[in-house]
């Protein structure tokens, strides 16, 4: 019971910081999904339905981490301009002054995660498979063996519209992907890519013949 009224003061909280624009629009999140946000932070809906943390529509459900994390910093906007669906699992953490914005029609599948410290935005009927991971910048601050700093100039993770993100894609820092575009499974994405392309890592294979996996040898039958 206690736990139960813990998590409606939390809900009530988090919808303190929501705003709601255009008759149409709404902002739905199960119950399992936990939303933070620290002073000035806002979460704006202009003329869609988000909804956050129930399956995506006509697709069969998928394993997923039990909860949703939704962070904002203090004065950080999330932003979604249209219709969104973000599925289970997923992580979403907007850092001080910065800006998360999801353009509308997006789909986003299980266990996805956000990372936004400066700008990122995903274009309109871009979509994410499940286990993609965003970072426009993490943060990290290298140094030589000297000591001294290296600083490299943040950049805004900006996806274009109609952009496909296949399962388990990784961008670990800020980069531009042009419209129409594809980023294909499994690949850590570091540069550019331009507009109507496909990116992919070309994965040699090899194999190696009359070596094998038998039983153990003091296995009895």
């Amino acid at each position: 019971m206690i736990e139960t009224v813990a998590r409606l003061l939390r809900r009530l909280k988090a919808l303190k910081h929501v705003s709601v624009e255009g008759s149409r629009a709404r902002f739905l999140f199960a119950k399992n999904v936990n939303i933070r946000c620290a002073k000035g932070a806002k979460i704006i809906v202009r003329n869609g339905i988000v909804r956050l943390g129930y399956p995506l529509p006509r697709m069969a459900e998928h394993a997923c981490f039990p909860t949703s994390e939704i962070t904002l910093g203090e004065n950080a906007t999330l932003v979604f301009e249209g219709d969104v669906c973000i599925a289970g699992g997923a992580t979403i953490i907007v850092g001080a002054n910065a800006t998360a914005t999801f353009a509308g029609n997006n789909f986003i599948a299980n266990n996805f995660k956000l990372i936004c410290n400066r700008e990122f935005r995903m274009g309109k009927f871009a979509n994410a498979s499940w286990g993609v991971t965003l970072i426009d910048d993490d943060n990290h601050h290298f140094r030589r063996a000297d000591g001294k700093e290296l600083r490299s100039a943040g950049r805004p993770l900006l996806i274009g519209d109609n952009v496909g993100l296949q399962m388990n894609v990784s961008i670990p820092r800020g980069v531009t992907i042009g419209e129409n575009s594809v980023v294909a499974s499994g690949l850590v994405l570091r540069q550019d890519i331009p507009a109507n392309c496909t990116a992919f890592g070309d994965v040699t294979l090899k194999v190696k013949h009359g070596i094998g996996c038998g039983p153990a040898p003091d296995r009895v039958e």
